[in-house]
């Protein structure tokens, strides 16, 4: 009765496979005749049972209804008959993930890459709808279509590391794939999935025209992730591949300024100043390191240096004017009001010193940038106001 038993039970679990691999077959047939509803729906029962979930069989059945699928749009197009480009695209997607998912799994019969050669020539012949599909997503304004555009631009790149394409080198050999590797990264920014641009970053860094843009992602996506030491080592590196990048130096100062690292971040300063004495950046940076440690006399240096490099600059003038006005701060807290006492003319006089030297700084800013009032109006009208100017003081406040 025992070995009766363990037969009928193998007959009842074999039964069980053979009747999903029916569903298998039926939603083949059902695609092969373009009820993708129904090839979908049978096809959705074979990957969840547990009979047939890892069997390599059941997964390229899925990807071959997908291909039909992208197929019939393609075919539809051609004809100009209900052509729906989204519904192609996302086929398209689909099919690559189960296919790559069908090599990864033995077959009914126990053997391993059974449809590789079928399934690489088919991704080969549609991959660039991963492309389109990105492209699509990435463009459309709906909500969620920046986490749609980094599903198809990734799966792009994830071809180049798939066993069923080792031979290709596709690393290497596509030109493209640097290119969507930026846009993938992008797409993670955008949707703020900064693993995903953790990952795909460092690929985009070799794209010619985007190489420094996805850069700065990846060393986004670190600092948001906690990655210090990560990010420091790319900041470093990017520093000195891209020396006039100034957004690179910048967040390596933000960093040590966060962290009141203030004589490690002077020293990186001095250090990119004897590679390049004549970055006139280098010294605006510095200049606002001794503003950070209320060394005005020291910052005023430093700014005037950078303009002596760079007469263009009108950062640098905001910030001179800003350091004269700061002193002219600091002196006013401990000089006399008392218009009595002998010393009060003179403290008058140098408190007015300070406002007439910021003066022609933060003009000279407005002057080169004028759209840009964080750069001048409100310190330029404290110094109209302290120097009782008072036409040119309601001339700035109603200025933009």
């Amino acid at each position: 009765m025992k070995k009766l038993f363990l037969s009928l039970a193998f007959v009842l679990v074999a039964g069980g496979a053979f009747a999903q691999m029916d569903a298998v077959k039926n939603a083949t047939k059902a695609g092969n005749k373009g009820d993708f509803a129904t090839a979908e729906s049978l096809i959705q029962q074979a990957l969840n049972n547990p009979e047939t979930a890892n069997l390599a069989d059941t997964w390229y059945a899925a990807g071959q209804i997908q291909q039909k699928k992208s197929a019939k749009q393609l075919e539809n197009q051609v004809k100009r008959q209900n052509f729906d480009e989204a519904a192609m695209h996302e086929a398209a997607l689909q099919m690559v993930k189960y296919f790559l998912k069908a090599d990864e799994l033995p077959d009914a019969k126990g053997k391993m890459n059974a449809f590789t050669s079928k399934m690489a020539s088919a991704i080969k012949a549609d991959k660039g709808n991963l492309i389109n599909g990105g492209i699509a997503m990435f463009n459309s304004q709906d909500e969620g279509t920046d986490a749609k555009a980094l599903d198809f631009f990734g799966a792009y790149v994830d071809l180049a590391n798939a066993p069923m394409f080792a031979k290709e080198n596709w690393a290497v050999a596509d030109t493209l794939m640097p290119t969507i590797a930026y846009y993938a990264a992008l797409a993670g920014i955008r949707s703020e999935n900064y693993p995903a641009v953790e990952k795909y970053a460092p690929i985009g860094q070799a794209d010619k025209e985007n190489g420094q843009n996805a850069t700065e992602f990846l060393i986004e996506a670190l600092k948001k992730q906690n990655k210090t030491d990560q990010m420091l080592n790319v900041l470093k590196a990017a520093i000195d591949k891209f020396p006039t990048n100034q957004a690179f130096f910048a967040n390596m100062i933000d960093y040590y300024t966060s962290n009141e690292k203030y004589d490690e971040a002077q020293a990186f300063a001095d250090q990119q100043i004897a590679k390049d004495p004549s970055n006139f950046f280098y010294n605006y940076v510095k200049g606002f390191l001794y503003s950070q440690q209320k060394n005005d006399d020291k910052a005023i240096e430093q700014y005037e240096q950078a303009i002596q490099k760079n007469p263009e600059y009108a950062n640098a003038y905001s910030e001179l004017g800003k350091s004269y006005v700061l002193k002219a701060q600091d002196f006013s807290a401990t000089a006399t009001t008392n218009v009595n006492d002998p010393k009060y003319q003179e403290d008058a006089k140098i408190l007015r010193g300070y406002y007439e030297k910021a003066m022609p700084y933060y003009e000279k800013a407005r002057q080169l940038a004028p759209d840009n009032t964080s750069l001048w109006k409100q310190g330029l009208s404290s110094v109209y106001y302290n120097l009782q100017m008072q036409d040119k003081y309601d001339e700035v406040m109603q200025a933009y």
